[in-house]
């Protein structure tokens, strides 16, 4: 005599438990995955290529190209019944915003040891970093004001960030207080 078992149920989808940010200036992609039947391997698939063998984490280094792209990932269990398909879409956007520009700032010379400026930026949805006499970038906003400043040269910068962490190059103005 034999006896064999017939098994049509298909393992669950999997999770993807680690993904790039959306959108990312990364040109490299990383994903790990698991599953909650235990013993199953893994099928990935990246932009609409075939679904081949992989493990987690799997990572794409390419360098991958400037745009949206797609990861799949399935599960397989021993005797071949494939999970349906779990998706992460993802941008990748390398791109600089354009420099912001400087809308109000102090009078050059000035006896005021505060500061005041005003900036904007002609793309939309981007932060601002600013700098005063070439201390680190910090997060900022248009409005933003000094106080307590010293007589002499001052500069300060400011750049624009996009969602993808992009960063601009600076706009800057140089002002004196006598």
């Amino acid at each position: 005599s034999f006896t064999w078992t017939i098994n049509t149920t298909l393992p669950p989808a999997p999770t993807i438990t680690s993904k790039p940010a959306n959108p990312t200036n990364q040109t490299s992609a990383s994903f790990s995955f698991s599953d909650t039947q235990a013993g199953v391997t893994f099928l990935c698939q990246l932009d609409g290529s075939g679904f081949s063998a992989c493990t987690s984490p799997v990572t794409y280094t390419g360098p991958l190209t400037q745009g949206s792209h797609v990861f799949s990932v399935k599960a397989e269990d021993a005797i071949g019944n494939k999970s349906s398909a779990v998706s992460y879409a993802w941008t990748i956007d390398t791109t600089p915003p354009p420099a912001p520009t400087i809308t109000s700032n102090p009078a050059n010379p000035t006896n005021q040891t505060s500061a005041s400026f005003s900036f904007t930026d002609t793309q939309t949805g981007v932060s601002f970093l600013c700098q005063l006499d070439g201390s680190a970038f910090s997060a900022c906003s248009s409005g933003k004001t000094y106080s307590g400043l010293s007589q002499g040269s001052h500069t300060f910068a400011v750049e624009a960030q996009d969602k993808a962490g992009n960063q601009s190059s600076a706009d800057s103005f140089t002002w004196t207080i006598n």
